[in-house]
Protein backbone atom coordinates (compact mmCIF):
# COMPACT_ATOMS: atom_id res chain seq x y z
CA UNK A 1 0.00 0.00 0.00
CA UNK A 2 1.39 3.10 -0.97
CA UNK A 3 1.96 6.46 1.32
CA UNK A 4 -0.99 8.49 1.64
CA UNK A 5 1.84 10.96 1.49
CA UNK A 6 1.71 10.41 -2.06
CA UNK A 7 -1.86 9.13 -3.08
CA UNK A 8 -3.54 12.36 -2.82
CA UNK A 9 -6.01 10.75 -0.09
CA UNK A 10 -7.35 12.96 2.60
CA UNK A 11 -5.24 13.00 5.62
CA UNK A 12 -5.58 15.00 8.87
CA UNK A 13 -3.11 15.44 12.04
CA UNK A 14 -4.44 15.04 15.11
CA UNK A 15 -4.60 18.37 16.93
CA UNK A 16 -2.72 19.43 19.98
CA UNK A 17 -3.92 19.68 23.55
CA UNK A 18 -3.40 22.54 25.27
CA UNK A 19 0.23 21.40 26.92
CA UNK A 20 -1.09 21.88 30.23
CA UNK A 21 -3.61 19.61 29.82
CA UNK A 22 -1.64 16.36 29.88
CA UNK A 23 1.81 16.15 31.46
CA UNK A 24 4.39 16.46 28.64
CA UNK A 25 6.81 13.99 27.25
CA UNK A 26 10.21 13.49 28.27
CA UNK A 27 13.06 15.13 26.96
CA UNK A 28 15.44 12.41 25.20
CA UNK A 29 18.56 14.02 26.01
CA UNK A 30 22.44 13.07 24.39
CA UNK A 31 20.60 12.81 20.75
CA UNK A 32 23.41 13.98 17.75
CA UNK A 33 22.03 16.89 15.58
CA UNK A 34 22.71 16.32 12.57
CA UNK A 35 21.43 12.79 11.83
CA UNK A 36 18.09 14.27 13.97
CA UNK A 37 17.87 17.24 11.67
CA UNK A 38 17.89 15.26 8.44
CA UNK A 39 15.17 13.03 10.30
CA UNK A 40 13.15 15.94 11.48
CA UNK A 41 13.19 17.36 7.92
CA UNK A 42 12.01 14.10 6.09
CA UNK A 43 9.60 14.11 8.31
CA UNK A 44 8.38 17.49 7.81
CA UNK A 45 8.65 16.85 3.85
CA UNK A 46 6.27 13.86 4.69
CA UNK A 47 3.30 15.66 6.56
CA UNK A 48 3.10 18.27 4.00
CA UNK A 49 3.19 15.86 0.80
CA UNK A 50 0.31 14.27 3.10
CA UNK A 51 -1.47 17.44 3.06
CA UNK A 52 -1.85 17.31 7.03
CA UNK A 53 0.66 19.16 7.94
CA UNK A 54 1.34 20.36 11.66
CA UNK A 55 -0.02 23.68 12.31
CA UNK A 56 1.61 26.90 10.46
CA UNK A 57 3.03 28.23 13.56
CA UNK A 58 4.55 25.01 14.21
CA UNK A 59 5.41 24.49 10.88
CA UNK A 60 7.20 27.93 10.94
CA UNK A 61 9.03 27.29 14.07
CA UNK A 62 10.28 23.92 12.99
CA UNK A 63 11.55 24.61 9.35
CA UNK A 64 13.05 27.60 11.18
CA UNK A 65 15.53 25.71 13.61
CA UNK A 66 16.27 23.33 10.79
CA UNK A 67 17.68 26.22 8.76
CA UNK A 68 20.06 27.37 10.77
CA UNK A 69 23.31 26.16 12.39
CA UNK A 70 22.72 26.21 16.11
CA UNK A 71 25.22 27.07 18.77
CA UNK A 72 24.23 24.59 20.97
CA UNK A 73 22.91 21.62 19.39
CA UNK A 74 21.92 20.02 22.55
CA UNK A 75 19.61 22.96 22.99
CA UNK A 76 18.09 22.61 19.51
CA UNK A 77 17.30 18.92 20.17
CA UNK A 78 15.55 19.64 23.04
CA UNK A 79 13.63 22.65 21.54
CA UNK A 80 12.69 20.74 18.50
CA UNK A 81 11.03 17.90 21.20
CA UNK A 82 9.04 20.96 22.43
CA UNK A 83 7.69 21.69 19.21
CA UNK A 84 7.04 18.08 18.18
CA UNK A 85 5.97 16.16 21.25
CA UNK A 86 2.81 18.29 21.75
CA UNK A 87 1.79 16.39 18.20
CA UNK A 88 2.37 13.13 19.52
CA UNK A 89 -0.67 10.44 20.33
CA UNK A 90 1.85 8.27 21.66
CA UNK A 91 5.64 7.84 22.86
CA UNK A 92 6.84 4.36 22.82
CA UNK A 93 10.44 3.39 24.93
CA UNK A 94 12.89 0.79 24.55
CA UNK A 95 15.42 0.31 27.13
CA UNK A 96 18.74 -1.34 26.86
CA UNK A 97 17.39 -4.95 27.42
CA UNK A 98 15.16 -4.04 24.56
CA UNK A 99 12.00 -3.72 26.58
CA UNK A 100 8.86 -1.84 24.98
CA UNK A 101 7.08 0.36 27.19
CA UNK A 102 4.86 2.98 25.71
CA UNK A 103 2.73 5.68 27.04
CA UNK A 104 -0.17 8.01 25.90
CA UNK A 105 1.15 11.54 24.42
CA UNK A 106 -0.52 15.43 24.62
CA UNK A 107 -2.01 14.87 20.95
CA UNK A 108 -6.23 14.99 21.46
CA UNK A 109 -7.73 11.33 20.27
CA UNK A 110 -10.11 12.68 17.72
CA UNK A 111 -11.05 11.01 14.58
CA UNK A 112 -13.41 11.83 11.43
CA UNK A 113 -15.68 8.88 10.16
CA UNK A 114 -13.81 7.09 7.19
CA UNK A 115 -11.37 9.95 7.10
CA UNK A 116 -7.41 8.90 7.05
CA UNK A 117 -6.10 10.28 9.92
CA UNK A 118 -1.61 10.81 10.68
CA UNK A 119 -0.78 11.02 14.00
CA UNK A 120 2.93 11.34 15.13
CA UNK A 121 4.73 9.14 17.54
CA UNK A 122 7.81 9.47 19.77
CA UNK A 123 10.33 6.71 19.74
CA UNK A 124 12.81 6.75 22.48
CA UNK A 125 15.35 4.31 21.96
CA UNK A 126 17.76 3.66 24.33
CA UNK A 127 18.50 0.13 23.29
CA UNK A 128 19.94 0.89 19.88
CA UNK A 129 17.17 -1.76 18.46
CA UNK A 130 16.99 -1.76 14.77
CA UNK A 131 13.94 -4.50 14.75
CA UNK A 132 10.78 -3.42 13.45
CA UNK A 133 8.27 -1.27 15.57
CA UNK A 134 5.39 -3.90 15.72
CA UNK A 135 1.84 -2.69 16.50
CA UNK A 136 -1.26 -4.63 17.34
CA UNK A 137 -4.45 -4.68 19.63
CA UNK A 138 -7.66 -6.27 20.49
CA UNK A 139 -9.79 -3.71 18.54
CA UNK A 140 -6.96 -2.75 16.02
CA UNK A 141 -8.32 -4.54 12.39
CA UNK A 142 -5.42 -6.54 11.24
CA UNK A 143 -4.55 -7.52 7.25
CA UNK A 144 -6.14 -10.55 7.91
CA UNK A 145 -8.38 -10.36 11.19
CA UNK A 146 -11.80 -8.64 11.17
CA UNK A 147 -14.92 -8.81 13.64
CA UNK A 148 -17.58 -7.29 15.60
CA UNK A 149 -14.58 -6.01 17.93
CA UNK A 150 -12.35 -4.76 15.89
CA UNK A 151 -13.03 -1.20 14.58
CA UNK A 152 -9.72 0.54 13.96
CA UNK A 153 -7.41 -0.01 10.91
CA UNK A 154 -3.90 1.29 12.26
CA UNK A 155 -0.18 0.65 11.01
CA UNK A 156 2.66 2.57 11.10
CA UNK A 157 3.94 4.28 8.22
CA UNK A 158 6.71 2.25 6.07
CA UNK A 159 7.21 3.76 2.88
CA UNK A 160 10.14 6.20 2.44
CA UNK A 161 11.34 8.01 4.03
CA UNK A 162 10.92 5.90 7.08
CA UNK A 163 11.30 2.32 6.64
CA UNK A 164 9.67 -1.06 8.21
CA UNK A 165 12.59 -0.86 10.66
CA UNK A 166 13.82 1.78 12.83
CA UNK A 167 17.04 3.82 12.65
CA UNK A 168 18.29 2.63 16.09
CA UNK A 169 19.12 6.05 16.58
CA UNK A 170 18.12 7.48 20.08
CA UNK A 171 16.03 9.41 19.17
CA UNK A 172 12.91 9.26 16.01
CA UNK A 173 9.59 10.49 15.43
CA UNK A 174 7.49 7.66 13.30
CA UNK A 175 3.83 8.41 11.38
CA UNK A 176 0.80 6.18 12.27
CA UNK A 177 -1.87 6.09 9.75
CA UNK A 178 -5.39 5.30 11.43
CA UNK A 179 -8.44 4.98 9.98
CA UNK A 180 -12.16 3.52 11.24
CA UNK A 181 -15.96 3.55 10.07
CA UNK A 182 -17.31 3.91 13.15
CA UNK A 183 -18.45 6.92 14.99
CA UNK A 184 -19.15 8.00 19.08
CA UNK A 185 -16.51 7.40 21.32
CA UNK A 186 -14.42 3.88 21.19
CA UNK A 187 -11.29 2.78 22.93
CA UNK A 188 -8.10 1.11 21.60
CA UNK A 189 -5.93 -0.47 23.25
CA UNK A 190 -2.22 -0.19 21.35
CA UNK A 191 0.47 -2.96 22.04
CA UNK A 192 3.91 -2.33 20.78
CA UNK A 193 6.99 -4.54 21.09
CA UNK A 194 10.08 -5.36 18.12
CA UNK A 195 10.28 -9.03 18.39
CA UNK A 196 8.93 -11.66 20.34
CA UNK A 197 9.98 -11.18 24.69
CA UNK A 198 10.23 -7.80 24.47
CA UNK A 199 7.00 -6.10 25.84
CA UNK A 200 7.74 -4.57 29.53
CA UNK A 201 6.60 -6.43 32.31
CA UNK A 202 3.26 -5.52 34.22
CA UNK A 203 1.48 -4.92 30.51
CA UNK A 204 3.30 -1.47 30.45
CA UNK A 205 3.43 -2.05 26.18
CA UNK A 206 -0.18 -1.31 26.04
CA UNK A 207 -2.18 2.04 25.58
CA UNK A 208 -5.74 2.06 26.16
CA UNK A 209 -6.78 5.65 24.59
CA UNK A 210 -10.54 6.45 24.22
CA UNK A 211 -10.94 8.32 20.70
CA UNK A 212 -13.80 10.89 19.76
CA UNK A 213 -14.78 9.65 16.37
CA UNK A 214 -16.90 13.19 14.84
CA UNK A 215 -19.46 11.12 12.24
CA UNK A 216 -19.26 12.90 8.37
CA UNK A 217 -22.23 14.21 7.24
CA UNK A 218 -22.95 13.57 3.53
CA UNK A 219 -22.79 16.69 1.46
Amino acid sequence: MRCACRCGCVVLLLSAMPLDAETPLPVVEEVEWGPFRDHCGSLLKALAESKSPLPAETMRAVRALLDRKPDDPQAAVREMQKLLDPHCLLAVSINPESRVKATRGPAVPRLHQDREALVLIKVHNDGGVTHQLRLRGPEIIGDDKRDDDRWLRAALVSEAPFGEKLTGRRLEYRLLRLRTSQSGKREATFQFDVGQGTQDLGFRAEVPILFAIQKVRPD
